[in-house]
């Protein structure tokens, strides 16, 4: 059986800490004192994001919380580190833990762990890129489940992980959207499928070029195998130079010349192959890159075993509203510089884009 946790963190004076009590730190902190692995969990806020969930940890047993301040010389002692998602690497608490070289990893890499010791056989699509994560994450979620597969959101959008581990749910697949923040720290993240949905400049108040935001994205395929499939954008140079000489099978989505998922623009189809899915008015998201988004999210999903024909039903009866309003607001942060222009095109003249 996978271990859940190393064993380094069960040893009788050894403590595990976690930065950020959001959904995800809560949640990885219920499953490490459920693990018998004594916890020191601190957010910054005086208010977390998780609320009175992460006030409710203070008495949790093998829990000690911080709310309001990170305590520096509990973190440089712990044995190893638990960052939530929203937490960049650069952060003066995970320098100050990398310096005393304490071990750092991700809730989504313990998150995976957990799913493999306590949910064998779980299977996963995971999705990345500049733009795009939100709303091709719902969509893969949607068009499994559509299909009769048992799944759900997770990573940045959804449940955290690490609550999936510990749920009496069981899914066949997880869709997880993943940033690169995430992918810094999750060297045990391997997931079935992936997807790259598009790359541009990105948090450079966080990394010191493009070069090494672009570099986190890479990790994605850090744990590569012969059995994976890389699901990229054939329109984005950068997306297929990342993926070079990567292990697996690679699968290309376009929107501009023929590929294993495109867009007929003469007849405004959408094709997985030679197959038609559904026409562009079927499709109730503004944009061309709402078209790339389901072409990419179609493909995933056809690799997990989903015919056309069921691809094109859910694409055309789902719930457009819930969409809409999930490519309008990502999880961790807003889309600041999601694709106007192709947004404008699909819109009457003169209708304003907001």
């Amino acid at each position: 059986m996978e271990q859940l946790v190393p064993e380094a963190w069960r040893r009788p004076g050894s403590v595990v800490a976690i930065i950020g009590l959001g959904k995800s730190g809560v949640a990885a902190a219920r499953l490490l004192a459920r693990e018998g692995v004594r916890v020191y969990a601190s957010d910054a806020s005086d208010h977390p994001y998780a609320g009175e969930a992460a006030e409710a940890l203070k008495s949790v047993p093998w829990v000690d919380v911080d709310i309001g301040r990170h305590d520096l010389s509990k973190i440089r002692q712990a044995i190893g580190v638990v960052v939530s998602p929203g937490v960049p690497p650069d952060a003066p608490v995970l320098t100050a833990a990398r310096h005393a070289g304490v071990e750092i990893v991700s809730e989504l890499d313990l998150g995976f762990r957990a799913l493999a010791a306590l949910q064998p056989g779980t299977r996963s699509i995971a999705i990345t890129g500049t733009n795009g994560k939100t709303t091709t994450t719902a969509l893969i979620a949607h068009l499994l489940s559509a299909a009769g597969l048992p799944s759900t959101t997770a990573g940045n959008i959804g449940r955290p992980v690490t609550d999936l581990a510990m749920a009496n749910e069981r899914y066949q697949w997880l869709s997880l959207e993943v940033s690169s923040f995430q992918l810094h720290d999750s060297p045990n993240f391997a997931p079935d499928v992936g997807i790259l949905t598009n790359l541009a400049p990105d948090h450079l108040d966080r990394y010191p070029s493009a070069e090494a935001y672009y570099a986190d994205k890479r990790l994605l395929f850090r744990n590569a195998r012969a059995d994976n499939v890389w699901v990229l954008n054939a329109d984005d140079p950068l997306v297929l130079d990342l993926a070079r000489g990567v292990a697996g099978r690679r699968v290309l989505f376009s929107l501009a010349k023929p590929a294993d998922a495109s867009y007929d623009a003469t007849k405004r189809l959408l094709r997985l192959g030679g197959e038609s899915l559904i026409t562009r008015d079927e499709l109730h998201l503004l944009g061309d890159h709402n078209v790339a988004n389901a072409l990419a999210a179609a493909l995933a999903v056809h690799e997990a075993g989903v015919p056309a024909p069921l691809l094109g039903a859910g694409l055309r009866h789902r719930h457009a509203a819930s969409f809409r309003a999930v490519a309008r607001w990502p999880a961790q942060r807003r889309a600041v510089h999601e694709p106007r222009a192709a947004a404008r095109r699909a819109l009457p003249v003169g209708h304003r884009v907001w």
